[in-house]
């Protein structure tokens, strides 16, 4: 594999494609950003005076991965300059290549409702708070998070429920998320109590 120069453009291959989709955190924050940019348009040289210099390595790593490659070599010694093309990477896009990925934690979960019982059962959050605080294991707390959904559908209506049981498969450690995905068989908030 030949050296990379500042004239050659790069596109993703079918590799870099699917870790763009699918995120498997095997690139750091500054090669997924370098990737989502190698869209085919804009030469090396280009990026470079984007992001830095650092690019340059980048792009050199992420071609020797198979995650782009070369789509035309310029020639070194003509005088034309590559016109600009803008990107047609949405801003979006961009942020979410270079943001960290989500931290999922149970005890951010258990944080994140206790803080949502307060907000949406006021004085009636006691008896949900008592049960959240005394779940001391693992099985326990998937119980007490659950039981919490129907309070709040109770108190503060279905919708705000469901937009609390989305806010922790978000959060929660991913093999627990399928336990929140739908709306389970849950006791009732009299039982809590």
């Amino acid at each position: 594999m030949s050296e990379l120069r500042l004239a050659d453009v790069l596109c993703k291959t079918s590799a870099g494609r699917r870790e763009q989709q699918q995120r498997s955190h095997a690139l750091g924050a500054k090669q997924r950003h370098v990737l989502i940019l190698c869209d085919g348009r804009r030469t090396l040289g280009e990026l470079c005076a984007l992001m830095g210099d650092s690019v340059f390595a980048c792009a050199q790593e992420l071609l020797a991965s198979g995650h782009v490659e070369r789509i035309r070599m310029q020639d070194a010694h003509t005088s034309e300059a590559p016109a600009l093309i803008p990107s047609a990477v949405p801003a979006t896009q961009l942020a979410q290549a270079v943001a960290p990925p989500a931290r999922r934690s149970i005890a951010l979960s258990r944080m994140y409702m206790f803080d949502m019982i307060e907000r949406l059962l006021g004085h009636h959050s006691g008896p949900a708070r008592a049960h959240l605080r005394a779940a001391d294991q693992p099985d326990a707390l998937l119980l007490a998070l659950q039981d919490c959904l129907p309070l709040i559908a109770e108190v503060a209506g279905s919708a705000q429920a469901d937009k609390v049981r989305a806010q922790l498969c978000t959060m929660l450690p991913e093999d627990w998320v399928v336990h929140f995905e739908r709306p389970h068989t849950q006791r009732t908030g009299a039982e809590i109590a």
